[in-house]
């Protein structure tokens, strides 16, 4: 069972959950500091303590003033949230503004002291993005509400290099950042993931662009490929001057930019270049990949025994909106398997300084169960819808459409992924419709649904927009596994959940002697089709990919199958070898160790970098892209370096 759950590639190698990130506890040097001792007679009122303390300090200011005042401030918020006072987020500003006045002035301030100094500032930080939505302080889409001394300023949540829309963002997590993650960048700011906004079934809104379908009889919105609550990077900056909570300047001043200007900005560090600059902020990018598959629950070992992977039909996903300038790389899993095989995959992508501006990832999820061949035609189906999508807004390219970077795709797969990718990029002719009958299609006799099903499962060109296929531990040829009684028995399971089992019996009833025996009738699951004996897998391995196609492999190399040869303890090498490929790499790894070993991402990187000089990958005639990063305004307080987070109970 392990083994054939590995076949598909499970994620179960990986335990690593999110965790909520550290909050420092306050300081208990004196009664306003001691947050939870909400009956004392002494400290009825930190507020007023508060108060006093900040006028103390405008007439009599010293060297610690402001370390003080940031101290009490954060003190005073927490006292306030252990009470769910919404007053917590002004207090929690203050501590903000306080911290980043001491410093400015401050300089030489002891590095320990500095530390601490960072970390009250950062917990201030986090308890606003997590709790602000729920005190009514803190919309996403648009703004942040403080109260200073002269009243409420609503100050504007500005969103920079997203395509995502303002009101896409409605919720805020925020996390530890994942130790060892590629892309980590220790920086300004607090890495986060947001969520976009919950859709009703089959309502589409904040439509972006167009879609036509291929047969051009209806047109759709591209939101369709985006899911409910889609989770994304960002990176969240805040100044609040101290003037905010000052008797000499309005409110509205310092909200409208008549002085020193209070922002929040929600960056996205996709398009912040990690590599260098003055600025750099604080960036996280496995995160949003992390929590989608924490928030998934799949469970390999289950999904096997239910005999599918816990969905019901084929899905095509954008991990963000479509754009036009990008090129898409398409992700296919492989059997009793889910798109978060490809984490770490995507990791180092996203990672990438070059990679991250120049692909747009796309995921395709299947029932492995179901029949293969209509999983492929669905692929097929839901990337022609795809690839017609235009981006309202989006800078057109001035080049003929046929260089196009979406002509330009690059489809990954991995494992039974491989075959279905292969299906993406070859012209069936009547190969494989040989391979299972004796006559052709216009010859039989049937309903024309059930014939239109088999047109479009059998007969079909290669895509025009897919321009590189990567296969990973891919069964050319077949796995031994398949044949065996471990592999007969995912067989039973794959075919009891399959929801078309019944398709074709009329077909075949009606055209009797026709059909192979193979093709009973009923759907000859992923299982069966990865059986070497299979008379349609090798007439699909005998299929060359279209010659405009260029063809990668990544091949796993662990121990020896008896009479198979060397392996990745489920497919030969000799299996998952393509003469037809233009490079080769064989890494030591099992087939599902293979998607997490560096040598594989290297090496898909490498191909990934190259595939950029292809024609037609790039916009501009010249050799540069036209996608670049951001350049970040340097802001008034020094760059905010975050610590390791410290764990402590509160």
């Amino acid at each position: 069972m392990l083994l054939i759950a590995a076949s598909g590639g499970c994620c179960c190698g990986r335990s690593d959950q999110l965790k909520a990130p550290g909050i420092v506890a306050p300081l208990g040097a004196a009664c306003w500091y001691d947050w939870l001792a909400k009956t004392s007679e002494q400290c009825q009122d930190p507020i007023d303590d508060f108060e006093l303390a900040r006028l103390q300090a405008s007439i009599r200011p010293t060297q610690s003033s402001s370390v003080s005042l940031g101290e009490q401030a954060f003190a005073v918020g927490e006292r306030l949230h252990a009470n769910h006072d919404p007053r917590a987020v002004d207090y929690w500003a203050r501590s903000i503004a306080w911290m980043d006045d001491a410093r400015r002035q401050n300089s030489d301030v002891p590095p320990s002291r500095s530390c601490r100094t960072s970390r009250v500032r950062q917990s201030a930080w986090i308890r606003i993005l997590s709790c602000g939505k729920a005190y009514g302080r803190l919309d996403p889409t648009s703004h942040l509400l403080v109260n200073g001394i002269s009243g409420t300023c609503r100050i504007p949540v500005a969103h920079q290099g997203f395509a995502w829309k303002s009101n896409d963002f409605d919720r805020l997590l925020v996390f530890e950042p994942p130790t060892g993650e590629m892309g980590n960048v220790r920086g300004r700011g607090i890495p986060l993931v947001v969520l976009t906004q919950s859709k009703s079934p089959g309502l589409m809104q904040n439509q972006r662009c167009d879609c036509s379908s291929s047969d051009g009889q209806h047109s759709a919105s591209c939101d369709k490929f985006l899911l409910s609550q889609t989770p994304f990077a960002a990176t969240a900056l805040i100044h609040l001057p101290i003037s905010l909570f000052e008797e000499t300047i309005a409110c509205d001043e310092v909200c409208s930019g008549n002085v020193d200007v209070a922002t929040v900005t929600l960056v996205n560090p996709l398009t912040v270049n990690p590599m260098g600059g003055d600025v750099q902020i604080a960036q996280s990018p496995a995160m949003p990949l992390l929590y989608a598959r924490q928030a998934s629950q799949y469970n390999p070992i289950a999904a096997f025994i239910r005999g599918d992977n816990g969905v019901d039909r084929p899905e095509l996903r954008f991990l963000e909106p479509y754009q036009t300038d990008k090129i898409p790389l398409i992700l296919v899993h492989g059997l009793v398997s889910d798109p978060a095989t490809f984490l770490e995959m995507a990791d180092a992508v996203r990672a990438d300084p070059l990679l991250r501006t120049r692909y747009q990832i796309w995921v395709f999820r299947y029932p492995t169960g179901d029949d293969f061949l209509k999983s492929a035609a669905a692929l097929r189906q839901k990337l022609a819808e795809a690839f017609a999508c235009q981006s309202a807004g989006a800078v057109e390219c001035e080049l003929p459409a046929t260089d196009h970077p979406s002509q330009r795709a690059v489809i990954v797969g991995h494992s039974l992924g491989g075959l279905l990718s292969k299906l993406q990029v070859t012209n069936s002719g009547d190969r494989l419709w040989r391979a299972v009958s004796s006559k052709p299609l216009d010859q039989l006799q049937g309903t024309p649904q059930d014939i239109a099903d088999l047109q479009k499962s059998f007969f079909f060109n290669a895509s025009p927009h897919i321009g590189r296929v990567v296969y990973i531990a891919t069964p050319h040829k077949g796995s031994p596994w398949a044949s065996r009684g471990i592999g007969r028995l995912a067989s039973l399971l794959a075919r009891g959940k399959a929801s078309d089992g019944r398709d074709y019996e009329e077909v075949v009833a009606a055209n009797p002697g026709v059909f192979s025996d193979s093709f009973s009738g009923t759907v000859q699951s992923s299982v069966q089709l990865l059986r070497p004996s299979s008379s349609l897998l090798q007439a699909l391995a005998a299929t060359p990919s279209s010659p405009d196609v260029i063809v990668n492999s990544i091949i796993g190399e662990h121990c020896r199958l008896p009479r198979a040869g060397q392996s990745d303890v489920v497919v030969p090498v000799d299996s998952a070898y393509r003469e037809e490929a233009e490079t080769t790499t064989v890494v030591d790894a099992t087939h599902t160790s293979i998607l997490r070993s560096s040598t594989a991402q290297y090496t898909l990187l490498k191909i990934l970098t190259e595939h950029l000089a292809a024609p037609g990958t790039n916009c501009e005639p010249d050799e540069h892209p036209r996608r670049q990063y951001l350049s970040l305004p340097a802001e008034v307080q020094p760059p905010n370096l975050i610590p390791a987070p410290i764990r402590l109970s509160i």
